[in-house]
């Protein structure tokens, strides 16, 4: 990449070179494996690091026709990388191209772009860096100054991995994320199992609603005592709903017993249960995450054959004010509203989202109510762009929250240095072109305070 990348003029230089560049990393949203962390196993090569857990690139290989066996099946790595290295180098206007090139020069040292002539040369190379280095999730994870991981785990995880790296002595945190979306999933054909996993989990019978949420109580308990300080769900829909702990327990014990739910029931259940969710973690100062409007599964024939989250999902379009509204107002009425970070993967809800955190703003808590960073199909550059100025526009940029990975990846901490250049390039454009005072002191808080403060203060760490 060239000198200053994605830094237009020279505040934008100036402002990444004091306040970016170096500042540390707290991912507090991602999908690495604490037990890959733990066991800290060296890697194989880059194409095990690249290719076998990063559905984006896999979506890219697809739509460039690389047959299935060169994507998740089980061809020679050389050859899978070989034919991601063909896609790469013609992905023009892609943040993929940029993240690939980025990782290469940040932990390889390769400063040449990868395309389908100089692949076995680049993979070679790397390989040879992997092993002389013996590179592994840990030294990765040191190389890129990163301070806290926050995984994403489901309500029955024993946590065993979490509480053996909470004893390691590690230069980073790596904490648990409590996310329970199996139990709002009350039409699969599973969920009478899954909740008999709970049960066993809790140490408790589950037979009503009621004792569902004790069960949970316990496991949000639990999560508590191994450091949790978040909660994450993935919400596929949102609907206005009014219900009571009477009729949802009907609802409940319909799903377990087998019978069909209807879609109102389960939006019931969910609205419901939520409610419950939201006040157990406002009493443990925990943040909820809520990300919105995924549309998953789109291709049937390819989840049979290579299961979900293996890159068919695309990003729902339904109206998200009202009801997100409702919900808001549920939690606020029905119990004492705890902090929250809402992520949309549809950019045509971010007004909503940039706005309506304002109307619950607490006294002596900066943005109390986020709008996130940009998800999944927004963590590009016009993506970030957009975000940016969304935030700007209706409030409070400065006590933005920052970037996270949501990755498998654990090369994927490039990404904040993306992120971070972008930011410096918009806030520097801002100062070029008179809208914002060239004062150092105020800038350099912005900055850091988005890299990192912000999130550090948000969730009260060190």
């Amino acid at each position: 990449m060239i000198e200053n990348f994605m830094l237009k003029n020279d505040t934008a230089v100036r402002l990444y070179d004091k306040y970016a560049k170096n500042a540390p990393v707290y991912d507090y949203h991602c999908h690495l494996s604490a037990k890959e962390i733990y066991e800290d196993s060296p890697f194989e090569n880059i194409s095990s690091i690249w290719l076998d857990h990063d559905h984006y690139k896999w979506r890219a290989m697809r739509f460039a026709g690389v047959s299935e066996d060169l994507v998740t099946g089980d061809s020679d790595p050389l050859d899978k990388f070989n034919a991601w290295a063909k896609v790469c180098g013609r992905l023009i206007g892609s943040p993929l191209y940029h993240w690939a090139n980025m990782e290469l020069e940040a932990y390889f040292g390769i400063e040449d772009i990868l395309n389908e002539d100089n692949s076995t040369e680049i993979y070679n190379y790397c390989n040879k860096v992997i092993k002389s280095e013996s590179l592994s999730p840990v030294k990765m994870i040191e190389a890129s100054n990163v301070k806290l991981i926050c995984t994403t785990d489901d309500p029955i995880d024993g946590l065993e991995y979490h509480k053996k790296l909470a004893k390691k002595g590690l230069s980073f945190k790596v904490l648990p994320t409590f996310r329970p979306d199996k139990v709002f999933k009350l039409a699969d054909s599973g969920y009478k199992d899954y909740i008999s996993g709970l049960e066993k989990a809790a140490g408790m019978k589950i037979d009503s609603f009621a004792s569902l949420k004790d069960a949970l109580k316990n496991r949000v308990d639990y999560f508590a005592e191994a450091g949790c300080l978040l909660s994450d769900h993935s919400l596929e829909s949102l609907a206005s709903t009014t219900q009571t702990d009477a009729e949802v327990d009907g609802i409940f014990k319909k799903a377990v017993s087998g019978e069909t739910i209807s879609a109102e029931e389960g939006e019931k259940f969910k609205n419901q249960t939520l409610i419950f969710l939201s006040n157990a973690y406002s009493q443990k100062n925990w943040v909820m995450q809520i990300h919105i409007g995924a549309l998953r599964n789109n291709n049937e024939k390819m989840l049979e054959k290579t299961g979900p989250d293996s890159g068919f999902d695309v990003m729902n379009d339904f109206p998200v004010a009202l009801p997100l509204s409702d919900m808001l107002k549920s939690f606020n009425r029905f119990g004492a509203m705890p902090k929250i970070v809402l992520y949309t993967l549809n950019d045509k809800d971010n007004l909503v989202l940039s706005t309506l955190p304002h109307c619950f703003s607490e006294e002596g808590t900066p943005g109390k109510i986020q709008f996130g960073a940009p998800w999944w199909f927004n963590d590009h550059k016009d993506g970030f762009y957009k975000h940016f100025a969304s935030l700007g526009n209706q409030g409070m940029l400065a006590d933005f929250i920052g970037m996270l990975t949501d990755s498998r990846s654990f090369l994927s901490y490039v990404r904040h240095d993306y992120f971070r250049r972008i930011l410096c390039d918009f806030i520097g454009t801002l100062v070029e072109e008179g809208e914002f005072e060239d004062n150092d002191k105020i800038l350099g808080q912005i900055v850091e305070g988005i890299c990192y403060k912000n999130i550090k203060n948000y969730l009260g760490v060190e």
